[in-house]
């Protein structure tokens, strides 16, 4: 856009045409079905979540680095 002012009127007319479009396309495209999971959360053991917990944890304190590790 450009760097000058704008007519209130005329950004509001093209934001209207814009949330119609959306709204015309939303209707018109189905929406995705979600992707199933391999196995619902509730069927897992409570070691395999310790598991999974412990596993996002040191990925975590690898992204932070060694600060996460002595806090």
């Amino acid at each position: 856009m450009s760097d000058q002012a704008e007519d209130p009127e005329s950004a509001a007319d093209r934001l209207e045409a814009a949330l119609e479009r959306i709204a015309r396309n939303s209707a018109v495209r189905p929406t995705p079905a979600p992707v199933p999971m391999e196995r619902p959360d509730d069927e897992l053991s409570v070691s395999e979540i310790a598991e999974r917990l412990d596993s996002l944890i040191a990925r975590l304190r690898t992204a932070l680095g060694a600060e996460a590790k002595t806090q």
